[in-house]
């Protein structure tokens, strides 16, 4: 169903993880009142979809001859929403993209070209890095505009370390200093009610196999879309963790997973630590009902060094049946550059793209916002960011769909072992990525 925005916008919150949504696009007459309706859809939890509501608030008091209904869904509900969008040829005007799905969608002219509007027109992207604007083109066409950047990054609870009597380890730590670290952890909150753990199992996140191809030196995709590892690479990669699995599994238990959701184990309370890209301290802060949460880097390879990489966190892009591109555009304009809409939406969509709204950011010294930049900003100083963002061919986000929601899963109850995670996910894998 669709979410019309109306005074009772908090409403739609309380539903977030619970809703089938169907944003469709604009009416191309507007409403009764003259006004141009937009319909804009994003992913994400209470917290961004709080600050992105506060954020149209203010755009339509600029714009009063602009309505924007709004709909949202947690990630995986949210793609598969788009997809029957697509198919009847619905989507919303103003997509909030991933560069995961972006060939997809940008491949089968599902995306409007939002070249007209970028020269003196309705959307100004000269504050916006070059590489950054380039990595929303596809085929001499721009399809997306990245909203900032982000990193990976270990998130962890200071005051439960504490408790626990159990100190992070240093920046320059290696994956096998982090192992013992999460066994130690799990060993000191065995005896809580309810046991505490270390952490999830990290290799069940597809980012990070592609963080340890990185460090391996592997390119995980071609520019063509081919693969350039193999079943011994992923292989290797899953069976890192054997000594937290076995003999006794220190990793956090997919049945207590399941009996917390919405929430996880972090944001519960009961695992000190999580892997996830830097700009979820704030959803995250927000669930744990703390905001004493820090953030540090991950291991270092196998040659010492780490080799993290920036990304878009997200884009914003338009569907191409839009009735009305122009007032799309206004909104995405609004939501990249306006100073305003930075103050309330933070870092929550990474750390600003745009210089001036970056510029113009009043950032409250030890905030939330200020710990993502100021952690950014140490991992550039420092030198850990030494590789680019891994290529993402059309069908990466369907090839982490099947690694992560499909496989994992399985994995997470050990109805499967490694050589049947790998074995299934390569077989699938041809029927999902597509090469040129």
């Amino acid at each position: 169903m669709s979410i019309r925005k109306t005074a009772t916008r908090g409403l739609t919150l309380a539903l977030v993880g619970s809703l089938a949504l169907t944003a469709c696009g604009s009416d191309g007459d507007g409403g009764d009142d003259g006004k141009v309706t937009l319909n804009f859809t994003w992913w994400g939890g209470a917290e961004r979809s709080e600050r992105y509501e506060a954020a149209i608030d203010l755009f339509e008091q600029e714009n009063p001859d602009i309505e924007v209904q709004t709909s949202f869904g947690e990630f995986q509900d949210y793609w598969t929403q788009r997809s029957t969008d697509a198919t009847s040829a619905e989507l919303p005007d103003v997509i909030q993209m991933d560069a995961s799905r972006l060939l997809e969608y940008a491949n089968n002219g599902l995306l409007y070209d939002m070249s007209e509007f970028t020269d003196g027109g309705a959307l100004d992207v000269s504050q916006i890095d070059e590489e950054l604007i380039a990595s929303g083109e596809v085929n001499e066409q721009l399809v997306a505009i990245p909203t900032g950047t982000n990193t990976l990054a270990l998130l962890y609870n200071p005051d439960l370390l504490a408790e626990l009597g159990v100190e992070i380890p240093d920046w320059d730590y290696t994956w096998d200093e982090y192992h013992d670290f999460l066994a130690e952890v799990t060993a000191a909150g065995a005896d809580m009610d309810p046991p505490v753990y270390g952490a999830t199992d990290y290799t069940m996140v597809w980012w990070f196999f592609m963080q340890h191809l990185v460090q391996q030196g592997i390119e995980p995709f071609s520019e063509n879309g081919e693969m350039n590892f193999d079943e011994d690479d992923m292989r290797t990669f899953i069976s890192s963790t054997d000594e937290l699995r076995e003999p006794e599994d220190l990793t956090f238990p997919a049945e207590r997973t399941e009996q917390l959701l919405p929430k996880g184990g972090f944001t519960s309370g009961e695992a000190a630590v999580e892997f996830h890209w830097d700009n979820f301290l704030h959803g995250y802060s927000a669930d744990l009902g703390t905001e004493n949460m820090q953030l540090m880097p991950v291991p270092s390879g196998p040659d010492g060094q780490k080799h993290m990489f920036f990304k878009p966190t997200m884009q914003l892009s338009m569907g191409a049946n839009t009735d009305h591109p122009e007032e799309a555009a206004q909104l995405i304009d609004f939501l990249i550059n306006s100073p305003e809409a930075g103050e309330i939406i933070g870092t929550d969509l990474g750390v600003p793209s745009s210089q001036g709204r970056l510029d113009a950011l009043n950032v409250e010294e030890g905030s939330l916002d200020a710990r993502v930049m100021e952690y950014e900003q140490r991992v550039r100083d420092e030198g850990h960011a030494t590789a680019t963002v891994p290529v993402q061919p059309e069908g990466f986000g369907a090839l982490e769909t099947e690694y992560v929601e499909v496989l994992s899963q399985e994995f997470g109850f050990r109805q499967i072992d490694t050589d049947e995670f790998v074995e299934r996910w390569f077989g699938e894998a041809p029927n999902l990525l597509v090469t040129y």
